[in-house]
Order: C-alpha cells, then structure tokens, then sequence
C-alpha cells in the first residue's frame, strides 16, 4: 500500500487545498441555497472527486514514463484506471439517487484532464500553463458538490465554479512570484504581470457582480488578493519560511471559502 500509495499521492501538498476548498464551498452553497440537500449524494461525490483527483498523477506518470520505464508506467496506469473506476461507479451511485444531472460535469472534467495530461507530458507539470489547466480541473469539485447536494444545475453552480477556478488561479500565480521573489528568480515584469491578472480577475467579478450573477460581497476578497499582490510586486517581502507560508495559503484558501459561503447565504 506503501508503493501505491507514492504512486497516487500529489508530492505538491497544495493541490489537496485546491480540490477541497472547491468542494468545500459547494456544499456550503447547497446548504444554504434552500433546496433539499442529499448527504449521501454529497459523500459519492467527494469521493468521486478525490478518485479523479487522485487519477491525475498516475496518468501522468505513465503518460511520460511508458516508453523508457514500461514496468513503472504500467502499474501507475493501473492505480490511474482504479480510480477512473472508483470516479464511475460513484457516478452510478448518484444516478441511483436521482442526482444523475451532476454526470453532465464529467465532460468538462474529462476535457480538463486531457489536456492538464497532455500539457504535463508536453510541458512539464511545473509549467504555469499545466497548473492553470489543473486548476480549471479541480475548481469543478465546486458545482459536483453543489448540483450534487441540490439537484440543480443552474447559474449558481457556474459561478460557484467561476469563483473557484479564479481564486485558486490567482493563488497560484501569486505563490510562484513569492517562491520566485525568495529564490532572487523574479523580474519587475513578473511582479507587473501577476498584479494585472489580479485587476483582471477582480474586474471580471465585478462585471459578474453587476449583471446579478454573482454576490457582491466577493468583490472584497478578490480586491483584498489584488492588494496583497500589488504590495509583494512592489516591496518584496521576506519569506522566510516556505512551510509556514504554504499554511498560511491553506488557511487564506479555508476563509475564502466561508465568506464565499456567506456571499451566497446573504443572496437567498
């Protein structure tokens, strides 16, 4: 169990923060949201996200391995398909409930892993681009949760994975700057670009917040992020401890998604 388990676990330990905040914040959303909500279609589908969430190394590892570690490769494709078949048959279970809806976001998902795979394989996972594409993946943990505790797909279950996807994005560009801002790899045009994506993003909610899609209070946390990462780009701060900021990313991550909650809450 040992060996598979080094097969499936993600070595970067913030992926994990990336999947349940998500989740978290589309159950909360079902909870508060007036509809009937199902606990158990809400466990089937934690663990239908945790299996795809825990299918994404092993594909990857044997997309890049099957060729010069054929052995190594075939295992890890037999731990990724175990988990596609945990990810199924939980989907089978929640049709039997009579959340079958919720299958709709398994094309999403499946494009998303395609191609977080393939720019793996092709780029790197390290890349910003194969992160940002995993991240779109993993922002859909947020409307399984939601369709699967309410029943509905509807325009809260887009934006709950808007918010999700944008957030988690956000941080993850801003996690590189202050990696790369310790490790003296980061230019004054990183810093400038990183605080641009931040406006950008907190643009976008705004233009949601106006035409009624989303509520207005998340446009504090998205314009509490652009500050923070305009002060990181401009005064570069020191990070003196790396373990401690990933924490502290963790727990950022755990009260957005409580005010996003809150958001919602206030709305219905």
């Amino acid at each position: 169990m040992a060996k598979g388990a080094r097969v499936l676990l993600p070595a970067e330990h913030g992926s994990w923060s990336l999947m349940l905040t998500p989740f978290l914040i589309g159950a909360g959303v079902a909870w508060v949201a007036g509809h009937e909500t199902s606990g158990l279609a809400l466990t089937l589908a934690l663990v239908a996200v945790l299996a795809l969430f825990l299918a994404r190394q092993p594909l990857a590892t044997w997309l890049r391995a099957r060729t010069r570690a054929p052995e190594a490769a075939a295992e890890a494709f037999r731990w990724g398909l175990a988990m596609l078949v945990v990810a199924a048959l939980t989907g089978l279970g929640l049709l039997a409930l009579g959340r079958g809806v919720v299958l709709w976001l398994a094309l999403p998902a499946a494009m998303l892993l395609a191609v977080t795979l393939a720019m793996s394989s092709w780029l790197g996972p390290r890349r910003l681009a194969t992160e940002l594409a995993g991240v779109a993946g993993l922002a859909l943990a947020a409307p399984a949760a939601y369709v699967a505790g309410t029943g509905a797909l509807d325009a809260t279950a887009a934006g709950v994975w808007a918010i999700s996807a944008l957030y988690s994005g956000l941080s993850v560009v801003y996690v590189r700057l202050r990696l790369h801002q310790r490790n003296e790899r980061v230019s004054r045009g990183e810093g400038i670009w990183v605080v641009v994506a931040h406006l950008l993003g907190g643009a976008a909610v705004l233009a949601g917040i106006r035409a009624g899609w989303l509520p207005a209070l998340l446009a504090l946390p998205f314009g509490l992020m652009a500050a923070r990462a305009a002060v990181a780009a401009w005064r570069n701060p020191p990070l003196e401890s790396v373990r401690r900021f990933g924490f502290t990313e963790m727990a950022l991550a755990l009260c957005f998604a409580a005010l996003a909650i809150f958001a919602y809450a206030r709305e219905y």
